[in-house]
């Protein structure tokens, strides 16, 4: 499995998570039975999902500075899920550069959404990070 396609199967549990309303580890129980999963894909989709899971107010609380006039129930399900994984990796994984996370949110969001929510949720995260550098905050 490819960086890509762990970033995939990690989206995919964070909106289930999102639908379903219950714990990620139950998710990724099920996940892990139904997918053979290399070890560092393992790695980084625990990371990815139980990190959000376990920062979700942090996460949701800059999402929601990046949205304007938005608020958080306004935005599709899909977008959401997207965001959080695109904005947990920028600011908790040292190993992935920005512009690799704004990227891979936008063709995921395209994919699964439409072509029109990849500017919205490329504007969203550029706009999180330029807020972010403006206040000095790492």
């Amino acid at each position: 499995m490819s960086r890509k396609d762990a970033r995939e199967s990690a989206f995919k549990i964070l909106y289930q998570m999102d639908i379903q309303k219950c714990p990620v580890e139950e998710i990724l129980r099920t996940f892990y039975n139904e997918n053979v999963v290399a070890d560092d894909d393992k790695k980084y989709i625990d990371d990815v999902t139980v990190g959000t899971y376990n920062n979700i107010n942090e996460i949701d609380e800059t999402i929601i500075k990046g949205l304007k006039s938005w608020t958080l129930n306004r935005i599709s399900k899909v977008d959401k899920a997207v965001l959080r994984l695109a904005v947990y990796e920028i600011f908790n994984r040292e190993d992935i550069p920005e512009r690799v996370s704004i990227f891979e949110a936008v063709e995921l969001v395209k994919k699964y959404d439409s072509p029109k929510a990849g500017g919205f949720v490329n504007g969203i995260l550029r706009g999180i990070i330029r807020k972010n550098e403006e206040s000095g905050e790492e």
